[in-house]
């Protein structure tokens, strides 16, 4: 855990004063971050892990200073006395940046829910054209993922009380691979995505979103990528009766709230016929992948808790099934 002196140290770096306070922030499971007050204003402190490197920082870094150069309201990074904007110290990488201060996500607000589709969308378009970009990792929803995690899942259960539940995600996944074949994922647009898009990476102020922050997991991958996991976390809805609180997801989505989502990143940059298609493919990859892997995290669960799990899973995809048009309309 950071300590004043760490911090004090770090300041030392730069021409912001003397320290006044400092807390950690609320989020952020990978790095630490420290929100600091000094004598010439707030700002936010982060120290990088270890298996972060330098290069995937900098990188980070010289996307920040892209997208600030082009308007877009991400973090402002500051720059030591020496120019840098990794200082080491103790054999760990920090940053400082300029606090942005704001609100959080309300679901209840429908300009939060366009706002958030608008600057999505304003992201992807700063960010074309960004130089050198890091190679592909693969994409993230593909749906010979779930192949994988069926079958890693199938070696686990070595009762077969997950058989039947199995089979079908099996059959499921088939028939999403039909549906967007490797192929026609590789055609749609890409870019380097955010990869990270939940409501604790947007700053809103009033009903402005005002900011997207924590650029940690960019990658090349199809556009749709971000929006999928936009609408998965900021468009839910209220939970069925019988939903399980205990579940991966807190419930489908709200069709109104999809919708305005959906308007105002169209508003800035419309889909392609083949990205409506391709939507809720990559919405149904969401959710499926994320209840088997919750299977696979928790190994030494109750048997009718990953039963539970499983059951959501096909619920949610029967559900969209169900209301196909509305992620599919033009």
């Amino acid at each position: 855990m950071l300590t004043p002196n760490d911090i004090e140290r770090l300041l030392s770096n730069y021409d912001l004063g003397t320290l006044c306070s400092m807390r950690p922030a609320s989020h952020g499971l990978v790095n630490e971050t420290i929100f600091v007050e000094t004598s010439r204003g707030r700002y936010v402190v982060r120290r990088n892990q270890h298996k972060i490197g330098r290069a995937s920082i900098l990188l980070r870094h010289r996307l920040l200073t892209w997208l600030r150069a082009r308007g877009f309201p991400a973090p402002r990074l500051l720059a030591a006395r020496s120019g840098e904007t990794a200082i080491e110290l103790d054999g760990r990488l920090f940053e400082l940046c300029t606090f942005i201060d704001g609100d959080e996500f309300n679901p209840d607000r429908p300009a939060h829910l366009v706002g958030t589709g608008t600057l999505l969308a304003r992201y992807h378009d700063a960010v074309v054209g960004f130089p050198s970009p890091p190679p592909s990792q693969g994409p993230r929803y593909t749906t010979l993922s779930l192949h994988g995690l069926i079958e890693r899942v199938m070696q686990r259960d070595v009762m077969g009380d997950l058989i039947e539940l199995l089979n079908w995600y099996d059959r499921r996944a088939a028939d999403l691979q039909r549906l967007l074949p490797e192929h026609a994922y590789a055609a749609l647009p890409s870019l380097l995505i955010h990869g990270d898009v939940h409501r604790d990476n947007l700053i809103f102020r009033g009903d402005a979103a005002a900011a997207l922050i924590d650029f940690d997991q960019v990658t090349m991958d199809a556009r749709l990528v971000d929006l999928a996991d936009a609408l998965v976390d900021f468009a839910v809805g209220s939970p069925p009766a019988d939903w399980y609180p205990w579940g991966v997801y807190a419930g489908p989505l709200d069709a109104t709230r999809a919708r305005a989502l959906l308007d105002g990143y169209t508003q800035v940059i419309p889909l392609s016929s083949a990205e409506h298609e391709a939507l809720p493919v990559l919405v149904e990859v969401v959710w499926l992948q994320g209840h088997l892997r919750r299977i696979l995290m928790t190994a030494d669960a109750d048997v009718d808790y990953h039963l539970e799990l499983l059951e959501q899973g096909r619920c949610l995809s029967l559900w969209l099934n169900e209301r196909h048009s509305l992620l599919t309309t033009n």
